[in-house]
């Protein structure tokens, strides 16, 4: 019985060569080519396997994080529906439960701007810090958040670092405005007068060559006059 089956296994691996060797010479393949597929099947064999496992893993994590990043939108949709502490508990879920998604940091951004709403200073620095930390500069996130940075600090006295985020907003295209009137306010606030009127100087010479900012041109004028009579 033990020779019949030793016998049977025999014929189906030298069928299995037959075939593949066959199929082999009817590539046309160099002989070099056949010779090295022959010698090294098993290795060829590993490798393939290794290969559809890897197609089929990153296919398996393509759909999940597609899937995460559907859940974390519908998390963060539903969430700004909410009210008062059910929409705060909502945004700090998606911020948590969906870190790394784009979801996660508007939660994140829309935190922030509640605890503005809700004078707590010291929390939107820390929120709108998060999202800044996570973030390039080239993310069309960052000067908004950036921004908000700068209002926080303002609106909790902290001068010094409100003062250091409208500069840097003062030189990005779309902030020149809020970052130097956020800087004269800052050394106004300060009772520093005197820089006040240097960046409202500043400022007014970033018109020359433009019509389309008389309104603005003139509220700036009025203020240079009022400081230099003070």
């Amino acid at each position: 019985m033990n020779e019949q089956n030793a016998f049977d296994q025999r014929v189906v691996a030298e069928q299995a060569y037959s075939e593949t060797s066959g199929l082999l010479d009817q590539l046309n393949l160099p002989p070099g080519v056949i010779r090295f597929i022959r010698e090294n099947q098993r290795m060829i064999q590993v490798i393939a396997a290794i290969v559809i496992l890897v197609v089929i893993a990153g296919s398996l994590y393509k759909s999940y994080r597609t899937k995460r990043f559907e859940n974390a939108a519908s998390g963060l949709a539903l969430a700004l529906e909410e009210k008062g502490d059910a929409r705060v508990k909502g945004l700090q879920q998606v911020a948590d439960d969906y870190s790394g998604t784009p979801s996660s940091l508007w939660a994140t951004t829309e935190l922030g701007h509640q605890a503005m709403r809700d004078s707590l200073y010291t929390e939107a620095i820390k929120q709108y810090s998060q999202v800044l930390d996570k973030i390039s500069s080239s993310n069309p996130m960052y000067n908004l958040v950036s921004y908000g940075i700068a209002q926080a600090n303002e609106a909790g006295k902290n001068y010094d670092a409100a003062a250091s985020a409208y500069s840097t907003l003062k030189d990005i295209e779309g902030f020149k405005d809020q970052g130097y009137r956020g800087m004269a306010r800052v050394f106004e606030a300060q009772g520093q007068n005197d820089k006040a009127l240097a960046v409202y100087e500043e400022y007014l010479g970033t018109f020359l060559g433009e019509t389309q900012n008389d309104a603005n041109r003139k509220i700036i004028m009025e203020k240079i006059t009022r400081l230099r009579v003070q």
